[in-house]
């Protein structure tokens, strides 16, 4: 009879064992189920984060974008309020140039022409740089003396066109136009080259003869105004104090018109 060997099977538990040592150890770097027991890779977490990286990156781009845009536009609105800025200095300078016409003239100051009176005895200069005898200006032939502000502005170059535009007119009537005005010599000539004018223009720079006029506003203005002295006679017959600019030729020539029939 064969001796029993002494090897015995191996109990449950140790089986057990030796099935869970056999299977392969999962490596620490592995990724952990996902909710299906499946497992998700390192790539693919990557890539489900990258949809929001991508959206955070093209808003920071849009931003940026904008930013540009608004800093781009700030350059027009500078444009436009400079632009502003220079329209409303040439509104003031036309309202400052219009001001002699409407404040008060020294009309009731001594010495001032009236209706009836004759051209004092004053000698200016005219545009050429010649001495003028006033008082000679007026006789066989009548004169019209329109007075401005200042030679080359908005309103006096209104003025002085409309004369020159109705020049033949008035002369058919037999009478002749001068401009007066405070300016010298020099600018007065260069507005008659520029503007064409037709006419001599007398310089006054002292306000002589503008203050005999009654047309003298302080504290060194000249309102703009007109002065007809009749032909013939030499004597003054129309005062037109505080024209507008673009009436003042036309209403010169429907005064010589009425005056003349």
């Amino acid at each position: 009879m064969a001796p029993k060997s002494s090897t015995s099977a191996a109990p449950p538990s140790s089986r057990r064992s030796a099935r869970i040592a056999d299977q392969p150890k999962s490596s620490s770097g592995s990724a952990p189920a996902n909710g299906d027991g499946k497992v998700t890779s390192k790539k693919e977490t990557v890539s489900k984060k990258e949809p929001n990286s991508k959206k955070r990156t093209a808003e920071e781009t849009n931003g940026a974008t904008e930013t540009k845009k608004t800093k781009a536009e700030e350059p027009k609105s500078k444009s436009t309020k400079t632009a502003s800025k220079k329209e409303d200095s040439k509104a003031e300078a036309e309202k400052k140039e219009e001001a002699p016409a409407s404040a008060k003239a020294d009309t009731g100051s001594k010495g001032a022409l009236k209706v009836g009176d004759k051209l004092p005895k004053i000698t200016l200069k005219d545009n050429e740089g010649t001495d003028i005898d006033v008082s000679s200006l007026a006789g066989d032939k009548g004169v019209v003396i329109f007075l401005y502000p200042k030679a080359d502005t908005p309103g006096c170059t209104t003025q002085a066109c409309g004369y020159r535009d109705h020049l033949k007119e008035i002369q058919d009537h037999g009478y002749d136009i001068y401009g007066l005005s405070k300016d010298k010599s020099e600018a007065q000539q260069k507005w008659i080259n520029k503007k064409n004018l037709t006419y001599k223009l007398l310089c006054d720079p002292e306000s002589k003869l503008i203050k005999r006029l009654g047309a003298f506003v302080q504290p060194n203005n000249t309102k703009r105004s007109h002065f007809i002295f009749e032909k013939g006679t030499g004597k003054l017959v129309d005062i037109a104090l505080g024209v507008k600019p673009a009436d003042d030729p036309t209403n010169v020539l429907k005064f010589l018109d009425k005056h003349h029939k």
